[in-house]
C-alpha cells in the first residue's frame, strides 16, 4: 500500500513536469492532464480532480465544448457560463479555480495526498502534503496510506473510536452503521444538521450531494468553510453552531456524540 501511495505521488509529480505545471507561468491556469483515473487540473503544488470527460485520440467533446489538457471544457464568455468552482479563462473556456488554501477539521476533509494540520501562523487547520515514504517519518514510525506518520506497531489511519454499539447507548439518538449517534428525522419534513440528509428516518452524512453549495471555502464567505460541498460555519464554542451540531476543531459539524440525560 505504501508503494502504491508513493508511486501515485511520483506519477502526479511527473505529470506536473510534463504538462509544464511544475513552475506554472501560464496566465490562463490551463495546466492539467487526464489518465485512467479521470481528468485533473493542476497548479505548481497540487492536482485536483475535475468533472471533465477525457478527449483526444479519436475521442471528441460535446457541442459547445473544447478539448483541453484537462478534458472537455465548456466554451464561455463570462464566469457565469461556467459551473460552480470554475472561472472563464481569457482563452474562452472554463477551468477550475486555482486551488486556494483549504481549511479543514479532519483528514477526510482533504485529498490528493494531503492531511489536516494546525497552522500556527494562520491560527486554524489547513490541508498540507502528507508523507510519501517511511523516510519522512521519525524513529519507530511508518508512513501510513493516509499520509500520516504512525507507530509501526499500529499502522492504521483515521478515527476508529466507537461511540455506540446499539441505540441504547445514544439516549435520544440512533446508533448508525458507523457506530456514531445520529439524530432521527421525519422523511416528510426532514431536518438535519448541515452536511447531512434524512435517509430511512435517520440523519446521515450526504453520500452524494446533488446541489453543491461550494467547491472551495472562498465561496462560503468569511466565517465558513467548504466540507463535502456544504458551507459549514466556523466556531469557537458549541453555542455558535446550528441544529444538531457541535464545534469540532473550529468548525460546526453534526454532533455524533451520545445524548444522555
Amino acid at each position: 500500500m505504501k508503494r502504491t501511495t508513493l508511486l501515485t505521488l511520483l506519477s502526479a509529480s511527473l505529470m506536473l513536469i510534463l504538462t509544464g505545471c511544475w513552475h506554472n507561468n501560464k496566465e490562463d491556469n490551463s495546466c492539467g492532464y487526464c489518465d485512467d483515473s479521470g481528468c485533473w487540473s493542476c497548479d505548481g503544488d497540487y492536482c485536483w480532480q475535475v468533472d471533465n470527460e477525457p478527449c483526444g485520440d479519436n475521442e471528441t467533446c460535446d457541442v459547445n465544448q473544447i478539448c483541453t489538457d484537462f478534458g472537455c471544457a465548456n466554451i464561455c464568455g463570462y464566469d457565469a457560463d461556467c459551473a460552480l468552482g470554475e472561472v472563464c479563462l481569457e482563452a474562452g473556456y472554463c477551468s477550475a479555480e486555482e486551488a486556494p488554501e483549504t481549511r479543514c477539521a479532519a483528514d477526510e476533509d482533504c485529498g490528493n495526498g494531503t492531511i489536516c494540520e494546525y497552522d500556527e501562523s494562520l491560527g486554524y487547520h489547513i490541508c498540507v502534503p502528507g508523507c510519501a515514504s517511511d523516510d519522512e517519518c521519525g524513529e519507530n514510525e511508518v508512513c501510513a496510506p493516509c499520509g500520516r506518520c504512525v507507530p509501526e506497531e499500529n499502522p492504521v489511519c483515521g478515527d476508529s473510536k466507537v461511540f455506540c454499539e446499539s441505540s441504547d447507548d445514544c439516549g435520544t439518538k440512533i446508533c448508525n452503521v458507523d457506530f456514531k449517534c445520529a439524530l432521527s428525522c421525519d422523511m416528510g419534513d426532514p431536518l438535519c444538521p448541515t452536511g447531512q440528509i434524512c435517509s430511512d428516518s435517520v440523519c446521515i452524512d450526504d453520500p452524494a450531494p446533488t446541489d453543491p453549495e461550494c467547491v472551495f471555502s472562498s465561496q462560503c464567505g468569511e466565517n465558513a468553510v467548504c466540507l463535502n460541498t456544504y458551507c459549514h460555519d466556523t466556531c469557537s464554542i458549541d453555542d455558535e453552531c446550528g441544529f444538531g451540531e457541535f464545534c469540532d476543531l473550529g468548525v460546526c459539524k453534526a454532533d455524533y456524540r451520545p445524548d444522555l440525560p
